[in-house]
Formats: structure tokens, C-alpha cells, sequence
């Protein structure tokens, strides 16, 4: 199964993120991520037997009973990649330290137990087109708002499809 663990973001983040996308539409091609998949990616493991996804679950869940819920506010725009094909992203002005806090205890956690972690560094951001045409001028100002992370969700993603499809096996609410 293929697996990453992400932060879930609340409805106000993902509105804002759903607007700015919008106003992408007029300038920008690319392959646009549809709103229900925005999330911000904590860790990524790649193919983890399914005998083993009950125990990714429960480091996870350990994990973040040392976070607290935090508050955030979305930033500036940002890309990957070549500009002709680019993974063009938001980014968050405000939480940094509960972003790398968050990270660092799910990573440290998967990693200790032997799992293999994606180990690009941690960048707290939301996905927005892939593919991204950015050689054709400026990028409008992206929409901003602040908002709460909550929960931490552990996801097996499903890239066959037209789109990929995420599937929650295990949602963890922060205390």
C-alpha cells in the first residue's frame, strides 16, 4: 500500500486554497489539484505491507500526542520543478515552528521504527497544479486567511485513476 502521512487543514484553509486555484485558471496551464485533495504532506512512505499499516498508524498516533493544535495563516506562492513544468504550491506565513514540530515528531517516529521516510526537507505547503506552465508572466496574489490544524491523517493514495484518489485509514485529532 502506498502510504504518506499529512496535516488536515480546516475548511477555511481549504476555501482560500480553493479561490487562489481559481484565480489560477486565468493565467496559468497546467493540471489543477482538485480541492478535496489539498493537504500538506508530513511524511511520505512509499509501499508499506498492509501487515504493516495498523503499526504505521499507531507511531503516528503516538506521535502526535506531543502537538498541540496550532494555528496558521496561508503565504506566498512558490513552485518546484522547471518552469515550463512545474509543481506550483502555497505556502504558510505563520506556524512554522508547530509546522517542523509536527513533522519532525511523525518523521523521527516512522523513521526510528525502521520505516523508510521520503527525506527531502520539510517544507510546509499545499499542492496546487502540477505540470505547471509558469514561463507566460506574473502569478496573481494568492488568497490568504488563517485557520487551525487539528488532525493528522494517515492516507493510502491510489494513483491508477485519472486523478489520484486518497483514502483516510486513520484520522488522529491534536490535543
Amino acid at each position: 500500500m502506498r502510504l504518506f502521512v499529512a496535516a488536515e487543514l480546516s475548511n477555511n484553509l481549504i476555501d482560500a486554497l480553493a479561490d487562489t486555484s481559481a484565480l489560477l485558471r486565468d493565467s496559468v496551464r497546467g493540471r489543477y489539484v482538485a480541492p478535496d485533495l489539498f493537504h500538506v504532506t508530513l511524511a511520505f512512505l512509499g509501499e508499506v505491507p498492509a501487515a504493516q499499516v495498523d503499526e504505521v498508524g499507531m507511531l503516528v498516533r503516538d506521535a502526535c500526542a506531543e502537538v498541540d493544535p496550532f494555528m496558521t495563516s496561508l503565504g506566498p506562492l512558490g513552485s518546484f520543478g522547471r518552469l515550463s513544468a512545474a509543481i506550483l504550491w502555497q505556502g504558510f506565513s505563520s506556524g512554522r515552528e508547530s509546522w517542523d514540530l509536527l513533522a519532525t515528531k511523525v518523521r523521527s517516529a516512522l523513521r526510528d521504527a525502521g520505516f523508510w521516510i521520503d527525506e527531502k526537507g520539510f517544507l510546509p505547503h499545499v499542492t496546487l497544479m502540477c505540470r505547471a506552465d509558469l514561463t507566460h508572466g506574473a502569478l496573481p496574489m494568492p488568497c490568504v486567511t488563517r485557520g487551525s490544524v487539528d488532525a493528522v491523517i494517515v492516507y493510502v493514495s491510489d494513483l491508477s485513476g485519472e486523478r489520484p484518489c486518497y483514502e483516510a485509514l486513520e484520522r488522529i485529532d491534536l490535543f
